[in-house]
């Protein structure tokens, strides 16, 4: 496997920290909603990036 470059981790670290962020909001969000379709969607969304989240961190190791 190549190594990573000193921009490439910063950027993966950026992307990470963006979705980290995106995935508190989303489940926060989640617990705020009294629509139950609402609810779902939001749960979905903070579904999606936890993939996007774990497959960066997958490039980590």
């Amino acid at each position: 496997m190549p190594q990573i470059t000193e921009k490439e981790l910063s950027a993966i670290e950026d992307e990470l920290s963006s979705e980290g962020t995106l995935i508190s909001k989303m489940k926060a969000y989640s617990q705020m909603c009294s629509d139950q379709e609402l609810k779902q969607k939001c749960d979905a969304i903070a579904k999606k990036h936890q993939g996007h989240y774990d497959q960066l961190m997958s490039f980590l190791s």
